[in-house]
Parts: C-alpha cells; sequence; structure tokens
C-alpha cells in the first residue's frame, strides 16, 4: 500500500509489514521517515539492525541468511538496504518477490533509495509486493504547497512569520527543505516570541535555494522570468557546465517546434504521447504556445547553435549572461527577437 510522508506516524502505529519501499528525491523528508521507522522499531523491540548496500553485484541471498539466522539479541530484525540506483536488477527483483511471500516472516526490510522509476512501479516484483508491503515517496515539495510545509515548521518551533517574509523564506529554500528546516530554528532561537518580517529575515539568512535544469525547464515553459533568473544564478554558483543548460533548452526548444506544427494540424495530444510529454506538463507546454509562434522557436535554436560555436570556439567570458539571454527569448517578447536576430546576423557576417 502507498503511504504518503504525512501519513507515516499514524501508519506506524499499525503492525510493521516484513517489507518497507522508501524512495524518493528529497532527502531531508527522506531522513526523517528512516529516523522514525528505526525508532519505531525499538520501541518494537527489535533491536538488531542490519545495513547493506546493494549495487549490481550484491548478492540478495545474504539477506535471507541473516532472516534465517538466530540471533543473540533479537528474534526480530531491521534489515536496511540501501539501493541508490532504485533498481533491484534481475537477482534483486526475484528475491523481493520470494520474501514477500515469506510465510511467518517477523523480520522487517527496509529498501531505500533514490526516486522509483514508473518502469519500476510497473514491474513485476513492485507489483507483487505492492500489497503486502509499504510504498513510502518522498519526492520535493512543490513551491505552491512550500508556504503550508514552512507554516508547520514555524508552528512547531513557534515562530511567526508576516506573508512577506514567509514568501521570502520560500523563495531561499526552494529545494533545500533541511536548510529552510535548520533556518526555521535558527529563527526561533534569534527573534523569540516575535513577529518576523522581511527585513529581519534578510538580515540572517542567506539564498539556500536548490535548482536543477529540469526545474529551469518548467519554468522556463511558465515564464516565471524572476525564477528563471534565480535558478540560472544558483547554477551558475555550483559551476555546472553551461553545455547542459544548453543541451536543456534545446531540448526543449524541439519539444515545442514539434508542439507547435502537431497543435496547428489538431494532433497536440498525440504529439506530447510520442514526445513522452506527460499530462501534468501539457498545460505548460500549451503556455508557451501561447506566445511563441513557430518563427520564433527556430530563432530559439539558432541563438543556441550560435552559443554554442562561440563557447566551443571561444570560450566566452559570460557564458551564463549569454544563456540568460536566450531564456528570456522563451517569453516571446517581440523587441527581444528583433534585437537577437541583429546579434544573430552579425554573427553570421
Amino acid at each position: 500500500m502507498r503511504v504518503y510522508f504525512n501519513q507515516l506516524e499514524t501508519q506506524l502505529k499499525q503492525p510493521l509489514p516484513n517489507l518497507i519501499l522508501l524512495f524518493g528525491d528529497e532527502p531531508y523528508q527522506q531522513q526523517l521517515a528512516l529516523d522514525k521507522i528505526r525508532a519505531e522499531c525499538l520501541a518494537q523491540q527489535i533491536d538488531e539492525r542490519l545495513v547493506f548496500q546493494a549495487d549490481d553485484k550484491f548478492n540478495w541471498q545474504q539477506i535471507m541468511d541473516e532472516a534465517l539466522a538466530l540471533s543473540l539479541f533479537s528474534s526480530r530484525k531491521l534489515i536496511e538496504v540501501e539501493l541508490p540506483t532504485a533498481k533491484p536488477g534481475r537477482s534483486g527483483s526475484a528475491f523481493l518477490q520470494e520474501w514477500a511471500a515469506l510465510a511467518d516472516n517477523e523480520h522487517t526490510l527496509l529498501l531505500w533509495g533514490g526516486k522509483l522509476g514508473a518502469e519500476q512501479t510497473k514491474s513485476k516484483w513492485f507489483k507483487t509486493t505492492e500489497k503486502t508491503s509499504w510504498f513510502i515517496p518522498v519526492y520535493d515539495i512543490e513551491r505552491h504547497n512550500l508556504p503550508n510545509w514552512f507554516n508547520q515548521q514555524c508552528q512547531q518551533h513557534q515562530v511567526q512569520l508576516t506573508p512577506d517574509a514567509l514568501h521570502l523564506m520560500c523563495d531561499l529554500y526552494e529545494g533545500n527543505l533541511l536548510s529552510g528546516a535548520q533556518e526555521v530554528s535558527r529563527l526561533s532561537l534569534i527573534y523569540p516570541e516575535q513577529l518576523i518580517d522581511i527585513d529581519q529575515i534578510k538580515a540572517v539568512a542567506s539564498d539556500q535555494s536548490r535548482f536543477t535544469v529540469f526545474q529551469l525547464a518548467d519554468d522556463l515553459l511558465k515564464n516565471n522570468r524572476q525564477k528563471v533568473v534565480q535558478i540560472l544564478t544558483r547554477l551558475q554558483g555550483e559551476d555546472l557546465e553551461p553545455v547542459i543548460v544548453t543541451w536543456l533548452l534545446q531540448r526543449e526548444a524541439e519539444t515545442l517546434a514539434l508542439l507547435a506544427i502537431a497543435q496547428a494540424n489538431g494532433q497536440f495530444d498525440a504529439e506530447c504521447k510520442k514526445q513522452r510529454v506527460w499530462d501534468n506538463r501539457k498545460g505548460a507546454y500549451r503556455q508557451a504556445l501561447a506566445r511563441l509562434n513557430l518563427s520564433m522557436i527556430e530563432q530559439i535554436l539558432k541563438a543556441i547553435g550560435q552559443f554554442e560555436v562561440d563557447y566551443k570556439s571561444t570560450g566566452l567570458k559570460a557564458p551564463y549572461i549569454q544563456l540568460a539571454h536566450i531564456c528570456a527569448l522563451f517569453s516571446g517578447d517581440p523587441v527581444l527577437f528583433n534585437f537577437n536576430q541583429i546579434m544573430l546576423e552579425n554573427d553570421l557576417d
């Protein structure tokens, strides 16, 4: 059964299953979930904890051997297996199905790692174990849900924030819940029993948000210009190679070009399926196509191509400034396109 993070404490009041699957890409919530599960095992007098890390050469039979071995400490064991790839492989898949079918198995196997892909949730091993195991997905909190999350953190630490201060906290710590939780705890010590405003936050906080190029794609499509600049600034600070950003920009521009043609022919949904654009992203692509025509998209692709030529030949002193200009073209502003056309013509000359 699927157990969401905010349901875990309630679910832990139920008997532990012999298999718990804890997967996701948000480390703060994942660590909290691990701590809660371990604490509950101790409360149920499961004193023996065994830890493994599975790679492509991992021998899954070790787990079965440990389960069958007699223990001096406890009749029940917590067996943890970290699976960084979130893919157990053929031998792991066979073992997990065997483990789920064991009769009178009092041990708890806790399997945890990165985000579980769709191919894994559709696999035979997952479907076989799903009914009797707990599957706890821990994914990053989306931007529109961050205010509620911060409000919960503030209530726990008796911290009061003005609406503007709350908005700033969301901007500063988006994608980095651990630092966000630590900052709320610190604010409770710096400003005890005070209503904290935006200036007080600015005085003590720093930008700890973490972004990926994939988040950049979403904000480009939705024309969130301020967020795009913020993400580019963070990526530059993390010394991300500019070619990775151009790879993403080219991918999105090429997808938009194909969808623009398909939309004109009444085949938007069919092309989305072909390009693996899932339902939750269709709206963002429609939003982008409402302000970008095919000619504009082709000009974006030309700008990306020119950037790659310049970057590989001369290195460019400030590549992220150029990338910011290309990102601005996704806004559909005609003034920017006129300027870009002049720049491209000069480069070609």
